[in-house]
């Protein structure tokens, strides 16, 4: 009984913020989805729970090299955190760019990737996109229902790609949606000029040969094509000597899942060597600043960790559920810290075209 009343709890919190005028519909899909990720992590083998938490030594390099673990690595952080993030405000795994701050993490999501990425990409019926790296296919899912856009995702965790088409199909959405299995460090399993515009967002923290994987990208698009980056990068105030800054980086690496910390040279230049012409280089944030949306999702996350602190102590829940989100939350006040400070940002947006 205990156990079916904190699966519920979603759904009551829900009803109660649809009273106050939220969306029910999103607020029911919230909810659901909360649930399902509940229910999933309650049954992870503990396995998974040892492959996530070894996961995190990859974040102490400072570059993706190619490693025989290094992608296995990469899956068995992915396979975990994605059912995490589920259960809160961050389900598309990725904080986005301010775009209203009155609103929260999961609304400024739907913000960004209508205004500041279907609309620039010039996306809309019939448009082929290429999603690379992504994930549980949330953002392909929204991208192709606002565009009326054909979305394929390219992902190199199964489990993920498998949870993408089951709501493809629940959601009858299949006829716009393809996922399809490979890692973007290998070459493209697409054909010369396949796709209208193409995108990722935040995941090339995990690129080993960034220029070689731009060329793949300049190869599938079509002439006249444009692609959008949004990602993870280190600012000009960042100083690697100075000792806080440091400690900064070691602390929000963890945080982000990030290998990598590019300038945005290190995309742009490539970029250009790849034969794209940059069309817009900044921060897509309004203020230059994310902290307010961090603190809202920390907030959420903080709140489930105390909740959980009770229920695995009165063994309602298995051991492992505090485990999982006291790694997740760990350190994440050092993001806000170094975010007001200036020193990194993962809105940091990027346009580039084809010539036609």
């Amino acid at each position: 009984m205990a156990r079916s009343l904190l699966l519920l709890s979603p759904v009551v919190a829900v009803l109660a913020l649809s009273g106050l005028g939220i969306d029910r519909e999103l607020a029911w899909y919230r909810a659901s989805t909360a649930i399902k990720a509940i229910k999933t992590i309650y049954s992870f083998p503990e396995q998974d729970v040892t492959d996530f938490l070894d996961s995190y030594k990859l974040f102490d390099q400072e570059q993706v090299t190619g490693g025989k673990n290094e992608a296995q690595s990469t899956v068995n952080y992915y396979k975990v955190l994605n059912h995490l993030c589920a259960v809160g405000d961050v389900e598309k795994m990725y904080i986005p760019p301010v775009m209203d701050p009155s609103l929260g993490v999961f609304e400024n999501q739907m913000l960004w990737e209508e205004k500041g990425m279907a609309e620039r990409l010039n996306i809309g019926p019939g448009s082929k996109v290429l999603d690379v790296g992504c994930g549980r296919g949330r953002v392909a899912h929204h991208m192709a229902s606002f565009s009326g856009a054909h979305v394929t995702g390219l992902n190199l965790d199964r489990t993920q790609l498998q949870t993408a088409m089951e709501h493809a199909n629940l959601t009858k959405m299949d006829k716009h949606l393809s996922f399809v299995y490979g890692n973007y460090n290998d070459p493209l399993p697409f054909a010369d000029a396949t796709f209208d515009a193409l995108y990722q967002v935040q995941v090339l923290t995990y690129a080993i040969d960034p220029e070689k994987l731009f060329k793949e990208m300049f190869r599938v698009l079509k002439p006249g094509a444009k692609l959008s980056f949004l990602d993870y990068v280190q600012l000009p105030a960042f100083n690697p000597s100075d000792p806080k800054h440091d400690d900064l980086l070691r602390k929000v690496k963890p945080v982000l899942g990030a290998v990598w910390t590019p300038k945005p040279s290190d995309f742009t230049d490539p970029l250009e060597r790849a034969g794209f012409k940059i069309l817009m280089n900044e921060d897509a944030s309004l203020g230059g600043h994310q902290y307010p949306l961090i603190e809202k999702a920390d907030t959420f996350f903080v709140a489930a960790r105390y909740l959980l602190q009770a229920l695995t102590k009165v063994r309602i829940l298995p051991p492992h559920f505090l485990t999982l989100f006291e790694r997740l939350t760990k350190d994440a006040e050092a993001f806000v810290e170094a975010d007001k400070m200036g020193l990194f940002t993962t809105s940091w947006q990027i346009i580039a075209q084809k010539p036609a």
